[in-house]
């Protein structure tokens, strides 16, 4: 049995807020290819899970800061000069500095971490991790949805998939070549 897209959702959602690298765009946009309902449930899905591995993340960088940020340290796209810019960005308050990290390239764990290091409330930081992750799924969804509309017939689903990869590949080329500097 296949696990269905929400699933998969969950699971990239909570990964990515953890440990993995590859934000849950690459499958939302995916799936907005062929089904704008079933990228947004997805998307709702993601967000809700990173909200738990975020969670988790501010559990463990409340426990033991140096250790989380130790090991965040390893996570492809994150350097010291993250979690400066996540102290940054939270200085304009945890809903505002999430919200611009979202849309800036500035991982989530690196806010949770900060989150859970700085006196955050976990509760009014698991209540603004669904809301601030949203929006940018959803613009991702929508942009893909829309560029799949417009192309239209003239690619195929599968032509229209691996163009979407190219692009997520080439867009990480360059983010990992820029970003944790």
């Amino acid at each position: 049995m296949r696990p269905g897209s929400r699933t998969l959702a969950a699971l990239w959602g909570f990964s990515e807020a953890t440990l993995f690298f590859i934000v849950p765009d690459v499958l939302l946009t995916g799936l907005a290819l062929t089904s704008l309902k079933r990228a947004l449930r997805a998307a709702l899905t993601a967000a809700l899970a990173a909200t738990l591995g975020g969670a988790l993340v501010w559990i463990c960088a409340n426990h033991d800061p140096q250790a989380t940020r130790a090991v965040l340290l390893h996570v492809p796209g994150i350097s010291a000069s993250s979690f400066v810019n996540a102290q940054r960005l939270l200085q304009d308050g945890l809903f505002e500095g999430m919200l611009r990290g979202a849309f800036t390239g500035l991982p989530y764990k690196v806010f949770a971490a900060e989150a859970g290091t700085n006196g955050t409330s976990p509760w009014l930081f698991a209540l603004a991790s669904p809301i601030v992750r949203l929006p940018r799924f959803v613009v991702m969804v929508l942009a893909a949805r829309g560029l799949s509309c417009l192309v239209g017939t003239r690619l195929s689903d599968g032509a229209k998939r691996a163009l979407a990869l190219g692009i997520w590949a080439g867009f990480y080329v360059f983010y990992f070549s820029v970003a944790g500097r």
